[in-house]
């Protein structure tokens, strides 16, 4: 007797999304892997999101779920897991475009090892109008190994090292892990949720990362990762997460490792904020490096320096303060 598969839970978190959302629902209806349930939750969109999401229940028996008030971004993430009954959960963003195959590559890897957590992919970058413009890309040292499934320090080492590792909106999750571990981190974390949990799985269980190109992952100006990350002046929130992960690897170059991600983290941020003419918070934040590395130690009195002469290096204007889009 054939193997019944298991049930796929894809969940898709949804705020003003008229735009993209076509596409995206369309790349999950062609997916080649059955049975599967998808899952949307509305974060009380004003658009026409709604009206295109039922659409989609009507035609193909999605389920559909509505805020009646902004959940922000995670706790839309934690609203979906709530929902999902499949043994294995996957997050998918509403702007951006899957292959066909995602789910059962997906799948067939969680399967075949039950000590894996958790399953990902790379994939491309696009933008607007959906033109491809790059891609991500595991870390050169990851590439080496020419493998698919990893442990905590290599994972970790994936995130401070230059590269990509873990790409959200292409993760797969053993349900059972939500239940074991908790779910998305509402406190502290901010736009770096995610990864908070990711690391969390992978601090108990094997992460696998299939080196294919999956998902088309879309870039734009209303999205949570524009608002949140590149135009925030703050240092990024994924220094938090690092600052407490590496306390969990004994490995000493990668604990060094992680020490030069959080300090370049914190000499972008104080030179964005120079750039912006907040020369005292630049300061402050330069304030926070300990490292006595030389290379860190000349950018950080070089920043000073134009602080303390209130020159912008590359004057720019700070972004106004706009609504974050949840999702």
């Amino acid at each position: 007797m054939k193997k019944e598969n298991p049930l796929v839970s894809i969940c898709i978190p949804t705020f003003n999304s008229a735009r993209f959302i076509r596409e995206s629902l369309n790349s999950v209806v062609t997916q080649t892997y059955r049975p599967i349930e998808v899952i949307i939750s509305d974060n009380a969109s004003t658009d026409a999101t709604v009206a295109i999401v039922q659409e989609y229940v009507n035609r193909h028996g999605f389920k559909f779920y509505q805020s009646p008030h902004n959940l922000g971004m995670g706790g839309n993430f934690n609203k979906l897991i709530s929902l999902a009954h499949g043994k294995y959960i996957a997050i998918y963003h509403s702007d951006d475009v899957y292959d066909a195959t995602i789910v059962e590559e997906s799948v067939k890897v969680l399967d075949g090892d039950e000590t894996i957590g958790l399953a990902g992919t790379m994939g491309n970058i696009m933008n607007e109008e959906g033109t491809l413009f790059s891609s991500f890309k595991l870390p050169k040292h990851l590439r080496k190994l020419n493998k698919t499934i990893y442990n905590f320090d290599e994972a970790l080492s994936g995130i401070v090292k230059r590269g990509w590792f873990f790409v959200t909106p292409s993760i797969m999750v053993r349900k059972k892990l939500y239940d074991e571990l908790g779910v998305f981190e509402l406190k502290g974390y901010r736009s770096a949720v995610d990864y908070e949990l990711w690391l969390k799985i992978a601090s108990k269980y094997k992460v696998a990362i299939i080196n294919k190109n999956l998902i088309n992952y879309r870039v734009h100006k209303n999205q949570v990762t524009e608002q949140e990350v590149r135009k925030n002046p703050e240092v990024a929130d994924v220094v938090s997460v690092i600052k407490k992960y590496k306390e969990l690897t004994t490995n000493k170059k990668l604990k060094q490792q992680c020490e030069d991600c959080i300090n370049a983290n914190i000499v972008t941020a104080a030179r964005r904020q120079n750039y912006y003419g907040l020369f005292d918070k630049s300061n402050e934040t330069l304030n926070t490096m300990k490292s006595k590395e030389i290379i860190f130690l000349i950018q950080k009195y070089g920043i000073r320096l134009f602080n303390f002469f209130q020159i912008s290096i590359k004057k720019r204007t700070l972004p106004a303060q706009t609504q974050k889009i949840p999702r």
